[in-house]
């Protein structure tokens, strides 16, 4: 489906290379995008190309470019479509990306926030949270998977609750279920430290 276009540069040169990408799209001409310029201060710790996500329908593709450096890292999504512009989405530090079936959107998932895309380039954004299990003791989320069931979006969390001088209570694992394309929350379930899976509810 696509190809890594390599920038060959020049011996003893310390030339910027732009990560790019070629596209193949069925009947239509392919769509070469590029990624964020590499500058010869970050030359250790490029931007590289890490994901090509065809949509189900063919007529885009996401493209996900990320750099990291020890524990601090970040992506850029650029969204393709024949004949047309190439898009660099807004807020798309994620990890994950996933199509709705329909093609219309694209879902991204970062640590703990979930991104929704149309393809003029419009985003909408949700912070999931665990049920209370425990009153409201602080806590903190990341997100472990994103799964399509039915109409609807999952989304898996693992969570941690923490006490007094932010020491830890337990773990828990939490599933939430979201109304596509609106992300409006249906139900969220929330699992005590020792289940190793969330799974949402059966719409």
């Amino acid at each position: 489906m696509f190809a890594l276009l390599v920038a060959a540069a020049l011996p003893g040169l310390p030339v910027p290379i732009t990560p790019r990408v070629e596209i193949t799209f069925p009947e239509a001409a392919p769509v070469t995008l590029s990624g964020p310029e590499n500058s010869a201060q970050n030359a250790e710790y490029p931007w590289t190309h890490q994901q090509t996500l065809m949509s189900p329908r063919g007529d885009a593709a996401a493209v996900r470019f990320c750099w990291e450096i020890g524990k601090y890292d970040g992506c850029q999504v650029v969204l393709a479509r024949p004949s047309q512009p190439t898009q660099r989405l807004k807020n798309s530090d994620v990890r994950r990306l996933l199509w709705t079936r329909d093609g219309q959107y694209l879902i991204g998932a970062g640590v703990n926030t979930v991104r929704l895309w149309n393809l003029t380039g419009g985003v909408r954004t949700v912070l999931p949270a665990p049920a209370p299990i425990t009153t409201s003791l602080p806590h903190t989320s990341q997100i472990t998977g994103l799964t399509l069931q039915g109409r609807d979006l999952c989304v898996q969390t693992q969570d941690q609750w923490y006490g007094r001088n932010s020491q830890r209570l337990g773990r828990s694992v939490s599933a939430t279920r979201y109304a596509l394309p609106t992300l409006r929350r249906l139900d969220v379930t929330t699992w005590p430290e020792g289940k190793k899976e969330a799974d949402c509810s059966a719409p």
